[in-house]
C-alpha cells in the first residue's frame, strides 16, 4: 500500500514539473524573454516596440510608415508604435522597453555622457540614421500681440509634453533669454494635435515644439486658423549651440506655410533613429540600415523634410555611434571608409 502511494505521489510531482516547465517556456516564447520585445538574429524580429512620439507631429506618422515596412522586411513581426519622446525613448531603449526609437540630435550627445535627464551615461544604444531637423516651432495666432520670446511674459504656454526634447530646449531658450517658467502665466503639458486644438480655442496664447518644418499641425492651422512663428535672436542661437553642439543654427522658410511669409530663425536638432544593441542584432540592424536608405522616395512622399535623406546624407550628419549592422551597411555602399 506504501508503495502505490508513493508511486501517486512521485508521478504527481512529475505532471507538475512538466507542466511549469512547459508554463515557463509559453512565457518565454510570448514576451520574447525580454518584456515583450524579442530578436531572432539573422533571422528577422518579431514584437517590436517602435518608441515615437504624440499623434500630430511627423515621428508618429514616420513611424508607422516605417512599421508596415520593417513588418516587409521581418516575415511575421509585429510593430508597435508607442507615443514617446526624445528622452523617454532613449530611455525605454536602455531599459529594453524598446527595440528601435527615434531621438532628437541635442538630446543624444546628453545620453551618451550622462548630463541633463541622463544620470548615468547610456551604453547599450547607438545610431540606425541620422534623418532630418527637428525644428523649434513657437507658434501663436495670427492676430496676437506676442512678437518676440520676451513678449511670453504672463502667457499660457503649452512646450508639449513635460520631460520631451521640445519643452527642454524651451526652458534652455527661456533661460537665455533670462526668463524662466515662473515668468509664465500657464503651463498645459499636452501633446501636439491636443496643443493646436488648445491654440485654436483660446486655451492658450502659445504652442511650442520641436517638430519637422513644415508639420501637418501647423499647415492645418496656418490655413484654416492663421498662426504666425515667433524668431529666436541670433545671439540666443550661438549661445545655445555653445551649450550643447545639437543646437542648430536653422531658418524655417517662408514658404514653408502657406500663409507666413517672412523666414524664422530658430533652432534645430537632427532626428535620429536609434537601436537597442541588445534586442537588435547586427544582421537585424543592417536589415533595418537597408530598409531606411532604400525607401528614402517613400519617407519623402510623407513630407519634404526627407528631401535631403539618403545614406550621404545619415553619415555626413551622423549623431552617436553607428550600430554594428549600420556600420556595416554604410560600408557596404561606399558612404562610410
Amino acid at each position: 500500500m506504501k508503495k502505490v502511494i508513493l508511486f501517486f505521489v512521485l508521478m504527481t510531482l512529475l505532471l507538475v514539473t512538466v507542466a511549469c516547465g512547459s508554463s515557463e517556456e509559453n512565457q518565454t516564447e510570448e514576451n520574447g524573454g525580454n518584456d515583450g520585445t524579442e530578436t531572432t538574429g539573422a533571422e528577422g524580429l518579431s514584437d517590436i516596440s517602435f518608441g515615437a512620439a504624440t499623434v500630430g507631429g511627423f515621428w508618429y506618422t514616420l513611424a508607422g510608415a516605417m512599421a508596415e515596412d520593417i513588418q516587409a522586411t521581418f516575415p511575421g513581426s509585429s510593430v508597435t508604435v508607442v507615443e514617446g519622446g526624445s528622452v523617454s525613448n532613449i530611455l525605454g531603449l536602455e531599459q529594453e522597453i524598446y527595440a528601435i526609437g527615434f531621438s532628437n540630435g541635442q538630446t543624444v550627445p546628453e545620453a551618451l555622457e550622462g548630463l541633463g535627464e541622463f544620470k548615468e551615461p547610456i551604453e547599450n544604444v547607438s545610431t540606425i540614421g541620422t534623418l532630418y531637423p527637428n525644428v523649434m516651432h513657437i507658434v501663436v495666432p495670427k492676430n496676437s500681440n506676442i512678437h518676440s520670446v520676451e513678449d511670453l511674459a504672463g502667457k499660457r504656454v503649452s512646450p508639449g509634453i513635460r520631460g520631451y526634447s521640445g519643452e527642454l530646449a524651451f526652458i534652455d531658450i527661456l533661460e537665455a533669454y533670462g526668463m524662466s517658467y515662473d515668468d509664465l502665466a500657464h503651463i498645459e503639458y499636452i501633446g501636439t494635435s491636443d496643443g493646436a486644438d488648445l491654440l485654436r480655442d483660446g486655451h492658450i496664447d502659445v504652442l511650442v515644439g520641436m517638430l519637422s518644418a513644415p508639420v501637418s499641425t501647423i499647415q492645418e492651422l496656418d490655413t484654416t486658423f492663421g498662426v504666425r512663428l515667433i524668431p529666436i535672436d541670433q545671439s540666443v542661437v550661438d549661445e545655445l549651440h555653445e551649450k550643447n553642439p545639437g543646437y542648430l543654427d536653422f531658418t524655417i522658410e517662408a514658404d514653408a506655410y502657406s500663409n507666413i511669409n517672412e523666414d524664422t530663425k530658430t533652432i534645430a536638432g537632427f532626428t535620429v533613429l536609434l537601436a537597442n544593441n541588445n534586442l537588435i542584432s547586427e544582421e537585424a540592424g543592417y536589415e533595418l540600415t537597408k530598409m531606411l536608405v532604400e525607401n528614402r522616395d517613400k519617407w519623402e512622399t510623407l513630407s519634404s523634410v526627407m528631401k535631403d535623406f539618403n545614406a550621404e546624407y545619415s553619415i555626413e550628419n551622423n549623431v552617436g555611434d553607428l550600430h554594428p549592422g549600420a556600420e556595416r551597411y554604410y560600408k557596404e555602399i561606399g558612404v562610410l571608409e
